[in-house]
């Protein structure tokens, strides 16, 4: 009662403001708001809080609109507490843009803290408000995509594209093959794309990491460099700084060489920008991840220990590595380094150069025997390069377990169909006890030889994973019965386990 109480008031007074308001300050106050969302899109925060500050306030709805682009701006720097404290101030609006808009905020951070049933909530919210907006539609695909819903979400993400080729689309649907390995079809997507915007900054981004992992470092550059001059022309520093160690990092040598700015560049990139600005209402600001200072030359998955301090993962995926660094479900990297390793066993522990906080740290009283046809998730990275920001579920089943007599001791057989990006993370029962650490497709299993011919046919949907008993024998990590009981939807277990998983970023340079 209280709620609808609030909005006739509040509807009742925008009435009595709008008679005295003065059109010209209406249209002044909105080019202002399309200054500073472009400022926030070109990562310019402090200008556009700047322009914030100097912005009369007139009426109660140009103040929500102002608490709108303060949780944008906080989302952006992944403030994720201040974001949803600034979207809920607008969340008893009166306007339905607004709450519209309020609820793609809510879903975002939903999203962000890994609580997918909030974040499909929200973005099912807004839709209900407002079917054309492209941004709900996309959360929820993500979402549905995290949790194992794959086929939902590219339903979703093809039907958008064909009403709309717009950019945050195509690169939903780039990440989603990423997700299972078909980097043509992830750079496919955004090449298409890239011929009518040859300026958008993130799909020119994107391009370039998906071309790196494909091994073809020209193109990659050339990509990166696109917008490295966006931002050079842009005079944001602190990005151009990013993207130059980027490149140095795939040929120290490149700008030892000429580079010259042709004026045609020029042109191009303030076409983008005159564009961005016009066309930015649309847009909606996403959460800026921590970037990793260097172009990495593999990937791989892996956890949180020691109140925070190591990460285990598999030894193949850092066993050539000159640089490792590792970032979280929730976006903070950290740097690391190898302090022990297990190649006969395809186990490797890292110690962070500063610990996370010690409630990440997965705590090996949860460390359990895996059971032969058991459910069992795997949260991971599986994709191509930095296109996965976020952990995704795959499920299955403990096929078998392999004991001390067999072939392959060590190890169990299991239903999920292990990825590239897969590697090293946790395989989880529903009760949320770790299980295993997910290790190779089983096609993909070198060391597995035993009794098998080279014309044997092996599946595709089954993977090997390394026991919990092998990673204490390894580790010294006692074990102990005391094992989580409660039994958990995937949902929950990813919102649970989201901040203690991370991706593997390797170096070998």
């Amino acid at each position: 009662m209280a709620k609808y109480y609030k909005r006739y008031l509040s509807l009742f007074l925008s009435l009595i403001i709008l008679l005295n308001f003065h059109p010209a300050i209406a249209a002044n106050f909105n080019d202002d708001l399309r200054e500073i969302r472009a400022e926030i899109n070109r990562d310019n925060l402090q200008d556009a809080i700047k322009k914030i500050k100097k912005i009369k306030i007139s009426n109660e709805n140009e103040q929500e609109k102002i608490d709108l682009l303060f949780g944008d701006i906080y989302l952006k720097i992944n403030q994720i507490d201040k974001a949803e404290e600034f979207y809920q101030k607008t969340f008893f609006t009166s306007n339905e843009e607004i709450e519209a808009k309020t609820f793609i905020g809510l879903a975002e951070v939903r999203l962000v803290q890994g609580k997918l049933s909030g974040a499909i909530k929200y973005a099912e919210q807004s839709i209900q408000i407002n079917s054309n907006k492209i941004r709900p539609k996309i959360i929820l695909a993500i979402a549905k995509t995290r949790i194992g819903e794959s086929e939902e979400s590219i339903k979703i993400l093809n039907e958008l594209y064909d009403n709309r080729k717009d950019a945050e689309v195509a690169l939903a649907i780039s990440d989603y093959y990423s997700s299972f390995d078909d980097s043509n079809q992830a750079i496919n997507i955004l090449e298409e794309f890239i011929k009518r915007d040859p300026n958008n900054i993130k799909v020119l981004d994107q391009l370039a990491s998906l071309h790196l992992f494909d091994g073809n470092k020209d193109q990659a550059i050339k990509y990166k460099l696109k917008v490295y001059k966006y931002y050079e022309f842009n005079r944001n520093k602190k990005k151009q700084k990013q993207v130059k160690a980027w490149i140095l990092s795939v040929d120290p040598t490149y700008f030892d060489k000429p580079v010259k700015v042709k004026k045609e560049d020029q042109k191009e990139q303030e076409e983008y920008q005159e564009e961005e600005i016009t066309n930015y209402d649309d847009n909606k600001v996403t959460p800026n991840y921590e970037k990793f200072d260097f172009a990495a030359n593999s990937w791989g998955s892996g956890f949180i220990v020691g109140k925070g301090k190591y990460v285990i993962t598999n030894y193949h995926v850092i066993h050539s590595a000159q640089k490792v660094s590792v970032r979280n479900g929730q976006g903070h990297i950290r740097n690391a380094k190898v302090v022990n390793f297990s190649k006969k066993f395809d186990l490797a522990l890292l110690e962070l150069d500063r610990n996370y906080h010690h409630k990440f740290s997965l705590k090996t009283k949860t460390f359990k025997e895996p059971k032969p046809g058991e459910d069992v998730i795997t949260i991971g990275f599986p994709g191509i390069g930095e296109t996965a920001w976020q952990p995704t579920i795959t499920q299955g089943i403990v096929s078998k377990v392999f004991t001390d007599d067999d072939a392959y001791p060590g190890t169990f057989m299991t239903t999920i169909a292990i990825n590239s990006g897969n590697s090293g993370g946790p395989i989880f029962n529903l009760e949320g006890n770790l299980v295993g650490i997910a290790y190779a497709a089983l096609n993909k299993l070198e060391w597995i030889k035993a009794g098998l011919s080279e014309d044997v046919s092996l599946p595709t949907d089954m993977g090997y994973a390394i026991q919990t008993p092998l990673i204490n024998k390894v580790f010294k990590y006692k074990k102990n019965n005391n094992y989580s009981k409660k039994r958990y939807n995937k949902a929950e277990l990813y919102e649970k386990k989201l901040p203690s998983v991370v991706i593997v970023a390797v170096s070998t340079k």
